[in-house]
């Protein structure tokens, strides 16, 4: 158990580079973790707001006895999607496998270490979904002692059932995409649905009107199907509600014995697995007849032609990278989508709201847009993925500007048919005035040059080379937390601004945060890259 407890231990401090930060530099080891528990903040806050609000909105329904089980279905799956996008990278095709599996210690140890990791995560996610929820729930039904007791359990049980299918699939994909050259992006388009759909839920749920009675039984039909679909969760909600042991115990069984079969199969596939991706190749076209027998096999391209197609296969063959830095530019293109049926439709005018918010749609649609954009780029990350093949970056007969050019303009490729899509619908969608309709275009072309040169100026500066997993640079990096966090910063002054001084005035304030972007880009352009 030793090596078990050594291996948890680099995997845990591997998050945000806390490992390398407190062996290299303390003042810099200080920062990280004060930026990782501002991170923290803000997210237990956002995300504990957020499930007190859906708690409280059931309780005011009066189904007060129904908020155990969506907390534990929530939490459960929340954490299941959470660890099945990050299966991959962690339990395969981890970039030090090699390393690792040379080590002394037996598989077993290195399994339970990386799923302890992954487990981990998904009690985090329940911890912040559920316990709120719970409280909520305590609160109005006066739960005993018992109850108390039989939530904590579910909070550290209701993962493992979900995780042992998350891991599955995530395994069955991995075997899956060493031998189909495309899998990367079947795997980005379920999971773009996959997120669509929760979303299209939540807001179709949020849009409901009509008067309690009407949303109670939405409520309880909608409770009903979720009990349907995961029986364990309802086991474990009867056990809380009503302090009926034997369903907690099914539950608590059914959890303990998916999670007992889960690490059976993994120690008995972890090597095979692991072993066919090391070992797969993708298959080429590459013909010397086509090359030496034709002049079209002899296309030349420029250096910026070939490095930003360099980019965007990387972008393509990375799936977490693709979602997370366009996941807002899907969301605002289905949004608008969305928009254009229901104005077909007839069901979307600004007659249908009070006279007094009318005018303000014009105001603060843009920022609405320019929030999805202005939180997806491409470019936090693309420095540091570069990773040991920086060499090639590096050495590249090309200045740092056309390395830099091509990067940008990926996320660019993606970013202004966004912003020009989002601001033809909607401003069709919502009949507005010439200002408005400047600011649909203005606002968000403003929020995504910051998205795209802020995180690439920052990760230009203070590339991280030495992940093990892309997960590091995509999802922990400091780069993708400023640029993530800067936008929301630049979204939250520019509605403040929008309701102060009026629609003009935000206008100036995107084509300052424009404006700001290009010059930090072109000073960074201007430096060397970072070895």
């Amino acid at each position: 158990m030793r090596s078990f407890f050594l291996l948890l231990k680099i995997q845990l401090l591997g998050l945000f580079g806390i490992n390398k930060a407190l062996h290299a530099n303390a003042a810099k080891a200080k920062r990280t973790l004060a930026l990782a528990a501002l991170v923290v903040v803000a997210i237990v806050a956002v995300v504990a707001l957020y499930s007190v609000g859906v708690a409280e909105g059931m309780a005011q329904l009066g189904m007060v006895e129904a908020i155990p089980l969506v907390a534990v279905l929530v939490g459960a799956v929340a954490g299941a999607v959470a660890a099945f996008l990050k299966t991959n990278g962690v339990l395969f095709a981890f970039k030090d496998y090699d390393l690792v599996m040379s080590l002394p210690v037996p598989t077993l140890s290195v399994v339970l270490s990386r799923i302890a990791s992954l487990y981990a995560m998904s009690v985090v996610f329940g911890l912040l979904v559920m316990v709120p929820a719970f409280a909520v729930y305590a609160a109005h039904a006066g739960a005993g002692a018992l109850s108390v007791v039989l939530m904590a359990l579910s909070i550290v049980l209701a993962p493992l059932a979900p995780l042992a299918v998350a891991i599955a699939l995530a395994a069955l994909i991995a075997a899956f995409s060493s031998r189909f050259r495309h899998a990367n992006i079947v795997m980005v388009v379920l999971s773009l649905v996959a997120v669509l759909a929760v979303l299209a839920c939540s807001f179709a749920l949020s849009g409901q009107s009509g008067d309690a009675a009407a949303l109670a039984a939405l409520g309880t039909e909608a409770v009903a199907q979720m009990a349907g679909l995961f029986p364990p969760a309802a086991w474990a909600a009867e056990g809380i509600a009503s302090g009926n042991l034997l369903s907690f115990a099914l539950f608590a069984g059914v959890s303990l014995l998916a999670g007992a079969v889960m690490l059976a199969v993994l120690v008995r596939v972890f090597v095979p697995v692991n072993s066919l991706l090391m070992s797969s190749r993708p298959r080429g076209s590459f013909s010397f007849e086509g090359s030496a027998g034709s002049a079209r096999g002899l296309r030349a391209r420029t250096p910026f032609r070939a490095m930003v197609g360099k980019e965007l296969r990387l972008l393509v063959a990375t799936p977490i990278y693709l979602l997370n830095g366009c996941m807002g530019y899907v969301l605002v293109v289905v949004a608008c989508v969305a928009a254009v049926a229901a104005r077909a439709m007839g069901v979307l005018s600004l007659d249908a709201l009070p006279a007094e918010f009318a005018p303000l749609v014009g105001g603060f649609l843009p920022w609405v847009v320019a929030f999805c954009v202005g939180i997806s780029s491409t470019t936090a990350p693309s420095v540091s993925l570069e990773g040991s093949s920086r060499w090639v970056m590096l050495t590249a007969p090309v200045s740092s500007r056309t390395v830099l050019g091509a990067k940008a303009a990926v996320n660019l490729l993606f970013a202004l048919p966004t912003v020009v899509i989002g601001g033809v619908t909607l401003s069709l969608a919502f009949s507005l005035d010439a200002v408005s309709v400047a600011a649909m275009f203005v606002v968000p072309l403003g929020l995504s040059l910051f998205a795209t040169f802020v995180g690439l100026m920052v990760d230009a500066r203070h590339p991280r080379y030495d992940w093990t997993t892309v997960y590091e640079p995509v999802k922990r990096g400091m780069p993708v937390m400023v640029a993530i966090m800067g936008g929301m910063a630049c979204t939250g002054v520019g509605i403040a601004v929008t309701a102060l001084l009026g629609t003009a005035a935000s206008l100036v304030v995107a084509v300052v945060i424009g404006a700001a972007s290009v010059a930090l880009f072109q000073a960074a352009a201007s430096r060397r890259l970072v070895a």
